[in-house]
């Protein structure tokens, strides 16, 4: 397909498709819109949205109102196709007050993510409550409007909003994001779900080399929260790190309007595009 043709194609899609990532087609089964195409080639779905997708079948599994999930970890075992996907849940580690979660995304087949999620219960500890996490500058009048469709292609990126806290720089910078897609056609998302959505961003927002020159996507996504996230508005504040030998990482404290709710990992492979 020539870029204009993929270009007319992606058109065609944004105007018939609803305003969010998923349309759900039967239980744990969903459709990709093009808003969840991806940023590294236009046949691949983007990381966020189906990270929010798992994360939210999670938070629905087996429901619990005394119990929250405290970490969820991501293992990208490959390209994830832009597809119809299944999502199957279980709990692997039942319990009264810790419970473990695991997801597992396939298409076409193939098992292309895995997804852990420890579910903890839920205590009053506000008598002790104390966050050491640095909390960003809020998305008031200072932030400045960042066109990320500069730097990178693909229907999910054009989906967002962000407005970058000034003093950025390549490997290091402070966003707030959000976007007008609903992660699921038709069903309120699980506010970890609508959170976790737009938290893989994070490894295009603070690029130390352009992904036009080097390749550095992320192998896996780990969440780890202190309290419930408010989805209204996803601050990430972002450090990236290349080492010398092809490993990296992008490390970010994550915020919402009332301050810091935990922290993203994210480990890259850092290669050269092959030689053509």
């Amino acid at each position: 397909m020539t870029d204009q043709n993929a270009a007319s194609s992606a058109d065609s899609a944004e105007t018939t498709d609803p305003l969010a990532y998923y349309v759900p087609v039967r239980p744990g089964v969903y459709r990709p819109t093009i808003h969840v195409q991806g940023a590294w080639q236009e046949t691949e779905q983007h990381m966020a949205p189906i990270s929010g997708l798992i994360a939210h079948e999670l938070a629905m599994h087996e429901r619990r109102d005394d119990t929250q999930i405290g970490r969820i970890s991501f293992e990208i075992l490959g390209m994830i196709p832009l597809q119809e996907s299944t999502i199957h849940v279980e709990t692997i580690r039942p319990g009264r007050t810790i419970e473990l979660l695991e997801a597992t995304l396939t298409i076409g087949g193939r098992t292309i993510i895995r997804a852990r999620a420890w579910r903890l219960a839920v205590s009053d500890m506000s008598d002790v409550a104390g966050n050491e996490l640095p909390a960003m500058p809020g998305p008031g009048g200072d932030t400045e409007q960042l066109d990320s469709t500069l730097e990178w292609p693909g229907g999910y990126i054009r989906s967002l909003q962000v407005a970058a806290v000034p003093g950025g720089r390549e490997g290091r910078r402070q966003v707030w994001v959000r976007t007008d897609c609903d992660l699921i056609d038709g069903v309120e998302a699980a506010p970890i779900a609508a959170y976790t959505m737009l938290v893989d961003t994070a490894n295009g927002i603070a690029t130390r080399v352009r992904p036009t020159e080097l390749m550095f996507p992320n192998v896996d996504l780990t969440l780890h929260f202190v309290r419930e996230p408010d989805p209204a508005l996803i601050g990430l504040d972002t450090s990236v790190t290349f080492g010398p030998t092809g490993l990296g990482l992008t490390s970010s404290v994550l915020n919402d309007v009332h301050g810091p709710v935990g922290r993203v990992e994210q480990c890259l492979t850092v290669r050269h595009f092959p030689a053509r």
